[in-house]
């Protein structure tokens, strides 16, 4: 637990809160979340509750669209396309309109009625309170990879982030809006709120088996996901590269000088170079990696997603085409747009 929060200094009453809902595909889960996650926020008075269509194609938005359509509180964005979980997010957090966002998966892995309790405990004085799930229900694989890319990037590579912590989590909407704005190459948010500064901890939550539909996340995912932290958060692996390269120019200078000497026969001087192009083209690999890091921070015109629909005023910026959004009912209206400043 974070010891930089001062306990003691009395409750406040209940916040505002925006529920955010990244979803992708999740036709068969999205009803499901919409009914639980209500039920929660009904404890609160101000709350809204936002979807965020990450370019679904099997019904997902429609059903969102009749959600909103019954429920004054249900907001909406949907994508252009897929854009993946990290441009989900951050549109979420850059939408949300009350002073605290709960982000959900939609598939309820994380049940709702766990909400209340990262509530209690964000107003103890956090910016934001990570769900670590106890007894977690997923495959093996997601549970060992999510364990070791976490503790590679503490133990290895000096990136603070909590371990275990989940996307089921509360924010301070202000402290997201710096982490989505944060000039990064991915805001990946579990190390970049540590980064910033903000106030957290950990909260251990009940976790359950996927219910409906199939997971989105596989091996692949998994691994690139890794390198997006590895990468994005550290210079070690660089820092690593480049001194292994120093032992081998060192070993590639002794081994010249011997085989000038004629102690070392040519199969030996092969294998010297060999290991010296291979330790080379991965010193390369990495400069590059690191160059399209820096590419991806300086593409500052270039959004992170693109908004095909909404029923909340959208950025010009972000708007896909003509600002022209339809309305629940199918009907085309003109929504507000917020003007960025130039």
């Amino acid at each position: 637990m974070d010891s930089r929060v001062k306990r003691g200094a009395g409750r406040v009453p209940p916040p505002g809160i925006t529920a955010m809902v990244p979803c992708y595909n999740e036709i068969d889960c999205v009803e499901r979340a919409y009914r639980e996650i209500r039920a929660e926020l009904a404890r609160y008075d101000d709350v809204e509750l936002l979807f965020v269509d990450d370019g679904s194609t099997d019904g997902t938005l429609d059903a969102i669209k009749g959600f909103a359509a019954e429920d004054s509180r249900v907001k909406y964005i949907s994508f252009a396309r897929n854009f993946g979980l990290e441009a989900a997010f951050s549109a979420g957090f850059k939408y949300a309109s009350k002073p605290w966002t709960v982000q959900f998966d939609a598939d309820l892995q994380s049940p709702p009625h766990e909400m209340h309790r990262l509530v209690d405990k964000a107003l103890e004085g956090y910016d934001v309170v990570f769900a670590v799930r106890e007894n977690r229900q997923d495959p093996w694989h997601r549970r060992l990879g999510t364990w070791a890319h976490q503790t590679i990037a503490r133990r290895w590579l000096g990136i603070e982030l909590p371990q275990g912590a989940s996307v089921f989590r509360i924010v301070r909407t202000s402290v997201a809006h710096k982490v989505v704005d944060s000039r990064l190459s991915t805001p990946y948010f579990i190390a970049t709120a540590p980064l910033l500064g903000a106030r957290y901890t950990t909260l251990p939550t009940a976790h359950q088996p996927r219910l409906d539909g199939q997971g989105k996340w596989n091996l692949r995912k998994l691994f690139s996901h890794a390198v997006e932290l590895f990468f994005g958060f550290s210079f070690r692996p660089l820092t690593w590269l480049v001194g292994l390269s120093g032992v081998v120019m060192a070993a590639g200078t002794a081994v010249l000088a011997l085989a000038l000497t004629g102690r070392l026969g040519p199969t030996a001087i092969e294998l010297a170079g060999l290991v010296a192009v291979l330790v080379a083209l991965a010193l390369l690999m990495v400069v590059a990696r690191y160059l399209v890091r820096v590419m991806r921070v300086q593409a500052i015109g270039v959004p992170r997603y693109q908004i095909r629909e909404a029923n909340i005023p959208i950025r010009a910026a972000e708007a896909l085409y003509g600002y022209e959004t339809p309305d629940v009912s199918g009907h085309f209206r003109e929504p507000e747009v917020w003007e960025d400043a130039s």
